[in-house]
């Protein structure tokens, strides 16, 4: 069986079933989550806290229907104190979001920010992670779009993601207002940007739900 780009087959074997939806997918594409002794479910984002742990596919689809109802097979395994989901849905967003932070405050001397320091990357041979504000102008969304598109005809594929507003990239950026940056996506950094676009996805789908 052939595998999709970027996936190997260690990867491929160790696949998780999302305790809500029953979804199958790499254990690295989920959000791992855990129970603690007083029945709290907490959010593990790095995979690192101890004890036995069970997951989430963090799908726009499943997180749209998800309720306590849906967490009630967790009953099986581990004592969980319900309600468990608003709660939980809160301290996912506070996880993410002081996680995100972190991760732009160690990528911010590798993150080109702004239109013109975006614009002039572009045009480096080198794939991108390209972030755009929910509120950038018109003008500046159809510029990156356009070289984008010319990018991706000269096989030099980059990625764009919408995410919050310019006051929320400035804010992971250090700085007033950004309404677009971009990072490099291979090299030492493609590990860390992977999972910084993973976060920043996850982040967006939750607010999207309210």
């Amino acid at each position: 069986m052939r595998l999709p780009a970027g996936l190997t087959k260690s990867d491929h074997c160790s696949e998780r079933r999302c305790v809500a939806c029953r979804s199958s997918l790499p254990r690295q594409d989920m959000l791992r989550l855990i129970v603690d002794d007083e029945g709290q479910i907490w959010p593990d984002l790095l995979h690192k806290l101890p004890g036995r742990g069970f997951y989430l596919c963090m799908q726009a689809d499943c997180l749209s229907g998800m309720s306590d109802k849906r967490l009630q097979p967790l009953r099986a395994k581990f004592t969980v104190d319900f309600p468990q989901w608003m709660l939980l849905k809160e301290r996912l967003h506070t996880i993410l979001h002081k996680q995100l932070l972190q991760m732009f405050t160690r990528l911010r001397v590798k993150t080109e920010i702004g239109r013109d320091a975006v614009m002039h990357r572009l045009w480096n041979n080198a794939p991108l992670l390209l972030l755009i504000a929910s509120d950038a102008g018109d003008a500046v969304v159809r510029q990156i779009e356009s070289a984008v598109e010319k990018r991706e005809q000269a096989g030099d594929p980059s990625r764009l993601l919408r995410v919050g507003s310019k006051q929320w990239l400035g804010e992971m950026l250090g700085r007033e207002d950004v309404a677009v940056a971009a990072l490099a996506t291979s090299g030492m950094m493609a590990t860390n940007v992977r999972k910084l676009h993973q976060f920043c996805v996850w982040y967006g789908q939750l607010k999207a739900i309210g």
